[in-house]
């Protein structure tokens, strides 16, 4: 192997500058969304949890006519539910903003189920051909590939330390928090793999790395299995 893959390349040579600049704003910019998100359900639904306080402050609620007054209390009771589901998700969104860990595999999945196995037919190191298989876990929101015992994987970086996201082929062992591509990375922010023939980066450039689906996350029954 190259002496650079022997090393192991970390930090993306493209993009250095964005790290060293910029992976700071990057980082308060992810957070913003939640926390304005946040604000915006709990201020919504801050009024339907004081109807039952402003019905009762202005004396609907009376001793004297039992009746009314539990049909004002059931009457009440789905504003106070729904405003308290708004209040506890917004506060759980500004409280994921603020302090949400940098952990890949605490990250939601995105998009749906990939492929259960993938194939890299093509690729400037042969030590990274073969197949892969999808792990039960997943990193930064998406499906991670193995390729059967060896440390070779194919998974998805959001930079976690900053610069470009995109998906990684590298053939060490990390949580995906590190931005470690000795296979070379593939800039994107979908959710789904980079299949078919394409140019990745870090890699010589005349060179092209092409991923297959091998089998399908539904495998398809054979006509006759799904007559019966």
């Amino acid at each position: 192997m190259l002496q650079g893959m022997e090393e192991g390349k970390e930090g993306r040579a493209d993009r250095v500058d964005i790290v060293d600049k910029s992976s700071g704003f990057m980082s308060i910019a992810r957070r913003i969304g939640p926390i304005m998100g946040g604000l915006f359900l709990f201020c919504f639904g801050l009024p339907f949890t004081l109807v039952p306080l402003m019905m009762f402050s202005t004396g609907e609620f009376s001793l004297e006519d039992p009746v009314f007054s539990v049909f004002m209390i059931a009457f009440s009771l789905p504003f106070l539910l729904a405003g308290l589901s708004m209040n506890i998700m917004g506060l759980g969104a500004i409280r994921w903003g603020i302090v949400a860990p940098e952990d890949p595999s605490s990250a939601p999945r995105l998009g749906k189920v990939g492929p259960m196995r993938i194939g890299i037919t093509e690729h400037p190191y042969p030590e990274y051909r073969g197949d892969y298989v999808r792990q039960p876990e997943i990193i930064n929101g998406r499906d991670w590939y193995k390729m059967g015992d060896s440390n070779n994987r194919l998974y998805y970086y959001a930079a976690n330390e900053g610069g470009r996201p995109g998906w990684s082929i590298d053939d060490r062992q990390d949580t995906g928090a590190r931005d470690w591509f000795n296979g070379g990375w593939f800039s994107s922010t979908g959710s789904t793999i980079p299949s078919g023939r394409r140019k990745w980066n870090d890699l010589d450039p005349s060179s092209w790395v092409e991923i297959e689906v091998l089998e399908s996350a539904e495998k398809k029954s054979n006509w006759w299995e799904r007559k019966s």
